[in-house]
């Protein structure tokens, strides 16, 4: 059966830390995506001096380089095992980050299938803003030893319970493809699920 004919689509990218999330977005652009990275939002938020009073009036100076602006290793040490604090910094950045990628999907030239890495997708419940679903998922050892932020085991344990499951995200994904090393298959899956994208424009999708 047709679907609804959409001027844009929306496509919320997630997964498990290390799992290979920034390279199938880098593969989405090759297929002629637009991309776009909530990380990079939060960064540019962290820039704005309307955020940077609002963190240093919460958590103190110390979260400040000498520059004046966020540093967020300092941010990151300061709200480590420290859920509550955690919450409040989420309860600020989520509503911003979610009004940017509204902004940008819906200013996005009509026709274009909009990708955005999202790790926190669900559990900053961004669904909403997304067309299609889609998690990248691998085994936690193999996401462990690519972990590109450097994390020793306490960290990524840390962050991981953090976040939704591997389970949680593939149960509320439209669709997942666990990465456990071959790119040939994964660039693929992304072909296969911007193919699904571009289907969802036209009203083609059964």
């Amino acid at each position: 059966m047709s679907q609804e004919v959409r001027r844009v689509v929306a496509v919320g990218l997630t997964g498990g830390i290390g799992a290979g999330k920034t390279t199938v977005l880098g593969l989405f652009a090759e297929a002629g995506a637009i991309t776009l990275s909530a990380d990079s939002m939060v960064h540019d938020l962290y820039g704005q001096a309307r955020v940077i009073t609002k963190i240093s009036d919460h958590f103190g100076s110390q979260v400040l380089d000498e520059r004046g602006a966020v540093d967020r290793a300092a941010l990151a040490r300061r709200v480590r095992r420290r859920r509550s604090e955690l919450r409040w910094l989420e309860q600020l950045t989520h509503p911003m980050v979610a009004k940017d990628i509204r902004r940008k999907i819906e200013s996005a030239a009509t026709g274009s299938v909009v990708v955005c890495e999202v790790p926190l997708l669900f559990e900053a419940g961004y669904e909403g803003l997304f067309d299609l679903l889609v998690t990248i998922e691998a085994r936690s050892d193999t996401r462990r030893a690519r972990s590109v932020h450097g994390f020793d085991l306490g960290q990524f344990t840390e962050f991981e319970s953090l976040q939704a499951s591997t389970e949680q995200r593939v149960a509320r994904s439209d669709l997942a493809f666990f990465n456990d090393g071959d790119l040939d298959q994964m660039r693929s899956f992304v072909e296969d699920a911007f193919k699904k994208a571009r289907g969802m424009l036209d009203g083609a999708e059964e």
